[in-house]
């Protein structure tokens, strides 16, 4: 299960808005639905796409090992 989750799972970042901040999200790459994102689970935003794909990374990791 865990191989399979880390092939189906990818990293997006996308700029919000407003603010004009980075956040991660988590997608399956077969279906396109988002599993999580640091928006609107965590209300968490970053300065950078690369400081954002990099806690996205990190998540998935941490949901890849479970």
């Amino acid at each position: 299960m865990r191989s399979d989750l880390n092939t189906r799972l990818t990293v997006e970042v996308r700029l919000l808005p407003d603010p004009c901040l980075w956040c991660w999200e988590i997608r399956d790459a077969e279906r396109g639905d988002l599993v999580e994102s640091s928006w609107t689970g965590e209300w968490t935003a970053y300065d950078s796409a690369d400081e954002a794909y990099s806690a996205g990374r990190r998540r998935l990791t941490r949901l890849a090992g479970r």
